[in-house]
């Protein structure tokens, strides 16, 4: 049997476990728990804040100015 919760940490009490409990009754059982990504529309701050780190990370980055990006575009669009 396999069941997932989706809950805020904030909301985790002992009821929670209790039906759990009740689920799955004296078994062993595996609890995986990870981050949920957020789901909807991104705030442009979000989006400013994510920006400023990927400029950050590519600061010493040089780009030969000869480079024609537009045919690297190609290749990669065929």
């Amino acid at each position: 049997m396999q069941q997932t919760f989706q809950i805020n940490t904030g909301k985790l009490n002992a009821n929670f476990i209790e039906s759990v409990r009740a689920m799955f009754g004296d078994r062993e059982i595996k609890i995986v728990i990870e981050d949920v990504e957020k789901t909807g529309p991104v705030s442009q701050k979000e989006l400013y804040r994510k920006s400023l780190q990927v400029i950050e990370r590519f600061k010493n980055v040089k780009v030969d100015p000869k480079l024609d990006l537009s045919a690297l575009a190609n290749e990669v669009n065929l």
